[in-house]
C-alpha cells in the first residue's frame, strides 16, 4: 500500500502543475507572475524534509517544457533547493514556526535568483538590473506568498505519514 505522504505529493504535484498550466497566466500583477511548481516544491520540501529529490526534478523539467527559458535550469533549481531546505530545516528544526517560514522565504527568493542567472547566462537578451529587480524580486515574493499559503496544508497532510515537523 502506498504511504498517504506519497499520494499527497504526488496530488499535490498534480494540481501545481495544472495551477502553473491553467491559472499562473491570468494571475500576472505587474510583471511577476506566479511559479506554483517553485512554491510546491520549496513548501513541500519543508513540510515533508524526507519527501527525497525525484518530484522536485521532474516538475521543474514540467515547468521548462512549459516555458520559454533554457530546458533544465527550473529543474536544477528544484532540485537544490528542495535538498537544501530539506537538509537546513532538519539540522535547524526546534519546533517552531520561525525555521520553516524563513526557509520558505529564503528558498523561493533564492530559488527565482538563481533561475534569472540561469536564464540570463544561456543567452536571454535582457539587463541584469532589469531581470532581478523587475522580474526576480517581484516573482520571488509572489512565490514565497504562494508557498507559505501551501505549506500548512502540506505540513496537516503530512502528519498523516509520520512526518518530523508537526503543527500543533
Amino acid at each position: 500500500m502506498a504511504r498517504p505522504g506519497l499520494i499527497v505529493t504526488v496530488v499535490g504535484a498534480v494540481v501545481a502543475v495544472l495551477l502553473q498550466a491553467i491559472l499562473a497566466p491570468f494571475m500576472v500583477i505587474g510583471a511577476a507572475m506566479p511559479n506554483f511548481i517553485l512554491a510546491f516544491v520549496i513548501a513541500n520540501a519543508v513540510a515533508r524534509p524526507t519527501g527525497g529529490i525525484v518530484a522536485p526534478f521532474v516538475l521543474g523539467l514540467l515547468y521548462d517544457l512549459m516555458g520559454n527559458g533554457p530546458v533544465g535550469a527550473m529543474a536544477l533549481v528544484c532540485v537544490v533547493l528542495s535538498f537544501v531546505c530539506s537538509r537546513l530545516l532538519m539540522m535547524l528544526n526546534n519546533d517552531t514556526l520561525f525555521i520553516p517560514i524563513v526557509l520558505i522565504v529564503a528558498g523561493t527568493l533564492l530559488g527565482n535568483v538563481i533561475y534569472g542567472i540561469l536564464v540570463i547566462a544561456c543567452g536571454m537578451d535582457v539587463s541584469v538590473t532589469e531581470a532581478l529587480v523587475g522580474r526576480v524580486l517581484p516573482c520571488g515574493l509572489y512565490d514565497a506568498v504562494l508557498a507559505l499559503v501551501m505549506f500548512p496544508l502540506l505540513a496537516r497532510l503530512g502528519a498523516l505519514d509520520g512526518a518530523p515537523l508537526k503543527m500543533e
